[in-house]
């Protein structure tokens, strides 16, 4: 939601390319207005990125009205008062419903979690330029348009690494058999709890506004419990094969994702990453598959530490 109407400008569709470069391009320029396209707005203060808006995440009205801190008529009423003058975060501060620290974190949350949608959109829709656009929250915190794309790239690499099926993203989540077994309980009450409310309709986008989670988040646990045969995967959601992949024979058989027993093995605190993902004396007659093939052996050392550092967490939840 703008604070008012202003001219509007369509970006070219050549130059930028992304919507990373054309949040680039614009803090180079110090602009100020809000950037929409197909998955939400970016909102810029003389270059540097104030608010994010995305349907695929919450946003800190939905958590704030979602945990009970803000009954919802009141929030309505916040916006209604202050909203067109951008002044709602202040107002949050002046009548002692937030302190400065819950605001920032609050803010600082909704905005990672929605720019890595927006900026996570590779569809080639329309992208507008609004100028002179104002968020009705008004000035909290900044991030610079580097930063911001430097972390939704290293968001992307996280997801990719759990699985590559980002049909999952935005599919209803559907438990499988094997989620009905209670031998087959994921580990953590988070992903227990986001499994219980999977019901074959709800989007992750959904299930993050029914729970009061980042979307991402949700749609992490997602491609987790997919990955470990506790969703069933959208049919037309194969990933495709890298090209010395694609050169190979095709397997006779292609595994069910639903049914797959690999992914994010539960490993021994200390092991390595390589030495979990190391094939056995026997080699397969086909080539492993994207989906059999879970990337273990991580090319980067600091995603390979954060695999380490949330597999001890997990063995403790």
């Amino acid at each position: 939601m703008s604070v008012h109407a202003a001219p509007t400008a369509v970006l070219p569709p050549a130059v930028p390319r992304t919507p990373g470069e054309a949040v680039g391009l614009l803090a180079a320029r110090g602009a100020t207005g809000a950037l929409r396209g197909p998955l939400g707005s970016l909102y810029l203060a003389d270059g540097l990125v104030t608010h994010a808006e995305s349907d695929r995440a919450p946003d800190l009205a939905d958590l704030l009205t979602d945990c009970g801190r803000i009954a919802p008529e009141e929030w309505r009423d916040l916006v209604r008062v202050h909203g067109p003058h951008a002044r709602v975060g202040a107002a949050l501060l002046a009548q002692g419903r937030l302190s400065r620290g819950e605001l920032e974190l609050g803010h600082l949350g909704t905005l990672f979690d929605a720019a890595f949608f927006v900026l996570a959109d590779v569809g080639g829709g329309l992208w507008r330029f609004e100028t002179g656009a104002r968020h009705w929250l008004g000035p909290v915190t900044a991030v610079d348009a580097e930063r911001l794309c430097r972390e939704t790239g290293r968001r992307q690499r996280l997801l990719d690494g759990i699985w590559p099926w980002p049909q999952l993203d935005t599919a209803p989540v559907r438990p499988s058999e094997a989620a009905r077994r209670p031998s087959r309980r994921p580990p953590g009450r988070r992903r227990r709890e986001l499994l219980d409310h999977a019901d074959g309709r709800r989007t992750p986008a959904e299930l993050a506004r029914l729970l009061g989670r980042s979307g991402f988040g949700v749609t992490a646990d997602v491609r987790r419990l997919a990955a470990a045969g506790l969703l069933d995967a959208p049919a037309a959601a194969a990933p495709t094969p890298a090209p010395e992949q694609a050169r190979e024979p095709a397997p006779e058989q292609t595994p069910t994702p639903a049914r797959r027993t690999g992914g994010l093995h539960r490993r021994v605190p200390g092991a390595t990453l390589t030495g979990a993902a190391a094939p056995g004396p026997t080699r397969s007659a086909h080539p492993p598959t994207p989906a059999a093939a879970h990337p273990l052996t991580v090319p980067d050392p600091d995603i390979a530490l954060l695999t380490r550092v949330r597999t001890l967490l997990e063995a403790r939840l």
